[in-house]
């Protein structure tokens, strides 16, 4: 399977810049759809990757264990810089979200009775959701390929929509849109 890479990287990306971005996804995506920031600043801002690279990525990302964002923490600082590039994305990522969410936790087991509390949580959920179906119009427009938009329609309704379990949407869906790619003409 052969995609077409971004510009080509003539020296590596500093691992400064690298922190500086997952530092910035980490603090400024509160409530989720942090993949939504990293493809902004991986595919249409810095010629890191291309989006074929970035969904292959996250594809593979969704099926490991673990959280999909942390998974594509370290899949891109792999990728970008290999073992250290892994290590600062993560802990870049990870440590200062960590720390404020402790202190935010620490404030909420006080004041969670408060009603204004839940609707703060339920207004972050919506934007975190809207950013990911954002992202994934994006990709999908920018693909052209329709038997993927096909199933990406199909896997959202069946699981958004029917609340079919999503094993057996994934069992089901991964065979037939790795067929599909497999028979399309820009993998073969």
């Amino acid at each position: 399977m052969t995609t077409t890479s971004a510009e080509p990287q003539h020296q590596p990306v500093r691992l400064s810049e690298l922190a500086g971005v997952f530092f910035r996804i980490g603090l400024g995506s509160f409530g989720g759809g942090l993949i939504a920031w990293i493809h902004r600043d991986a595919v249409e801002r810095r010629p890191w990757m291309n989006d074929a690279e970035f969904l292959s990525g996250y594809a593979l990302c969704r099926i490991l264990p673990g959280a999909n964002i942390i998974n594509f923490a370290v899949y891109l600082g792999v990728h970008l810089r290999g073992l250290i590039g892994a290590t600062t994305a993560l802990l870049s990522l990870v440590v200062p979200p960590a720390v404020i969410g402790i202190v935010l936790f620490q404030i909420y087991e006080r004041y969670h009775g408060i009603g204004a509390a839940q609707f703060v949580l339920d207004g972050v959920a919506a934007t975190a959701a809207g950013l990911n179906v954002a992202t994934a119009a994006k990709a999908l427009r920018r693909s052209k390929n329709l038997a993927a938009a096909v199933v990406a329609i199909a896997v959202f309704v069946a699981v958004g929509i029917l609340h079919w379990p999503m094993l057996w949407v994934v069992l089901a869906a991964a065979p037939t849109s790795v067929a599909l790619a497999w028979r399309s003409d820009s993998y073969g």
